[in-house]
């Protein structure tokens, strides 16, 4: 997948990179200055490779309510929404996404390599109900502002104050509807910008007229690793059970009824605690270990792995997020990467190793 706004970031003097198999912006220039404005101004992502659902029809809320872990019923009134996971029967992930509602429809926007799965997932199971699943991948741009003065320099799309998370406001903006949504994808207050693709470019020179930063991938994932918020395809696949990564107050609803993977969540949830979960490493030595990483402490040879690694522009530090043993979880545990060309020792740290800025 190309994205739309190629050309534009080519201008800017982009270095490219891969991304859950899409080419991205990796920065343009000056990763510290667009970390800066993630922590001190606002910048923005292209994240238009996220896949983008569309669900319509009658039953929409009910059905997504008997798929989805996260209680989807206050999603009948427009300009709410929500963070949410699709199960295997067995609990394991298929896929985390964000949904809010509009009048006539709830739009899902997902990680680019599971929006093909969240799609035939949706479809499988219709019978009789009135539902229908479109996807607007293709059609739709989404462009992720975020920091401390983002929802300042969206008030030109008629943002008039900060929305509460996972919430949106749509407007009508040059002749094109936007969505704007409050999202939490690096620790910091964010929007994801929605709009149709023949808007792309007056909508990414409008945010740069604002003065929002373009900001490229390593910037924007130091900072998610720095707030412990873990990324589905690097942190988290369809081995994780959401509990290990940390999504039960995020992701799960403990009081809705039945939906798939739910026996396996609340068993789990009543022997109290999973096998392993995901923590935060603060290295000891300069050196990033790969991804997954094999952790090991004094009596166990394989007590966890990593999977994300990044120097800390705050900390000025490596840092990392991997899964541990419970037994291994408490602040200050001692463990050891296994990497090359030999191993580095780090320290268990509670998460998140950076708190957000305030405008």
């Amino acid at each position: 997948m190309t994205l739309l706004l190629h050309e534009q970031h080519r201008s800017l003097g982009a270095r490219w990179g891969e991304w859950l198999g899409v080419s991205v912006p990796l920065s343009y220039g000056d990763t510290h200055a667009e970390y800066l404005a993630l922590r001190q101004k606002a910048g923005v992502v292209d994240m238009s490779a996220t896949g983008k659902l569309r669900v319509t029809g009658e039953d929409r809320i009910s059905y997504l309510q008997g798929q989805l872990s996260q209680d989807i019923l206050p999603l009948q009134h427009s300009g709410t929404g929500t963070y949410s996971c699709l199960l295997k029967p067995t609990g394991q992930l298929l896929s985390d996404m964000v949904l809010f509602a509009i009048d006539d429809a709830v739009l899902v926007i997902t990680p680019p390599h599971t929006r093909h799965t969240v799609h035939e997932r949706l479809e499988q199971f219709l019978i009789m109900e009135e539902v229908q699943v479109e996807d607007l991948t293709a059609s739709h741009v989404l462009l992720h502002v975020a920091g401390p003065r983002s929802a300042r320099a969206l008030e030109a799309f008629g943002l008039q104050s900060p929305l509460p998370l996972w919430h949106s406001h749509c407007a009508v903006w040059q002749g094109h509807t936007v969505h704007l949504v409050r999202t939490d994808r690096c620790g910091e207050a964010g929007y994801d910008v929605m709009a149709p693709a023949e808007s792309a470019r007056a909508l990414w020179r409008s945010l740069l007229d604002a003065g929002v930063k373009p900001t490229g991938y390593e910037a924007w994932n130091i900072r998610r690793v720095e707030a412990g918020i873990p990324l589905f395809g690097i942190d988290m696949d369809q081995n994780t059970i959401p509990l290990e990564a940390g999504l039960g107050e995020r992701a799960i609803s403990f009081t809705k009824g039945c939906y798939t993977g739910q026996e396996v969540i609340h068993r789990i949830v009543a022997r109290g605690h999973t096998n392993r979960s995901l923590v935060g490493l603060r290295l000891r030595e300069d050196v990033l270990p790969p991804h997954r990483a094999t952790i090991r402490t004094d009596d166990r040879p394989d007590a966890g792995w990593v999977t994300s690694a990044v120097r800390s522009l705050s900390l000025r530090a490596p840092i990392a997020l991997g899964y541990l043993r419970n037994e291994y979880l408490a602040p200050g545990t001692t463990v050891t990467v296994l990497c090359e060309p030999s191993p580095v020792h780090a320290e268990v740290t509670p998460l998140p190793f950076v708190e957000p800025s305030h405008a």
